[in-house]
């Protein structure tokens, strides 16, 4: 039985939009919009649509918007969620697919894994694989919950997702992006569901020794 069916979904994401309000995903877009028009300053490049794949897009709330801005792409193993992902962003094209089982067509500007790599048995595999798909000097946005410190710790023992595998520090997060990337931004992440109507999420620099998740946006080299 697939562990990402639709008890999963229905037990996790049925508050505030999936826990995806406008307000953070406009914010993930702009961090994601600058640095690709940064990218697309360098000579030679021509002025087609980047190209974006979302890893894990559930129900497709980010990519609904990116789909504006992109050439869109998104996986994810639930086909539950996917199913509920084409209606919502229809200008997307969707796969049944994980890390391991996708096989792109075409290498991507940008892709996007938020909340997706704690899930993951093979790490380094996996973000080696994620990396080949990547065009020189592309972008990789990964979300991840961290254990440490004080928000994180509390994070954990809160956390009831027995699908979360990989509960590391933010630090040991870094370093296994540090191995494969150049380090662009990182920020910290303090989030909490209030009630199914309100859904608290900060994101900011100095809040990455303390959040109880992190954003690292990092490059191809």
């Amino acid at each position: 039985m697939n562990k990402f069916d639709s008890g999963y979904f229905l037990k996790h994401y049925q508050s505030v939009e999936d826990k995806n309000p406008p307000q953070k995903i406009k914010m993930y877009l702009s961090l994601i919009r600058d640095q690709v028009a940064e990218n697309h300053k360098r000579p030679g490049l021509t002025r087609q649509d980047p190209v974006l794949l979302d890893i894990g897009c559930g129900y497709g709330r980010f990519l609904k918007s990116a789909q504006n801005q992109f050439e869109t792409f998104g996986i994810d193993p639930s086909a539950f969620a996917i199913a509920k992902a084409k209606k919502y962003a229809a200008h997307t094209k969707f796969e049944i697919a994980t890390v391991s089982s996708y096989k792109p067509k075409k290498l991507f500007d940008v892709i996007t894994a938020f909340d997706i790599l704690e899930h993951t048995n093979n790490l380094s595999g996996s973000l080696q694989k994620i990396k080949s798909w990547l065009k020189p000097g592309g972008l990789l946005v990964v979300v991840v919950p961290v254990y440490d410190g004080v928000f994180g710790t509390i994070g954990g023992w809160l956390d009831k997702d027995v699908t979360h595998v990989q509960k590391l520090s933010r630090w040991d997060w870094l370093k296994l992006f540090e191995r494969n990337f150049k380090i662009l931004q990182k920020l910290g992440i303090i989030r909490y569901s209030l009630t199914d109507k309100i859904y608290l999420h900060f994101v900011f620099p100095w809040l990455f020794q303390w959040g109880q998740a992190i954003l690292v946006k990092m490059k191809k080299i």
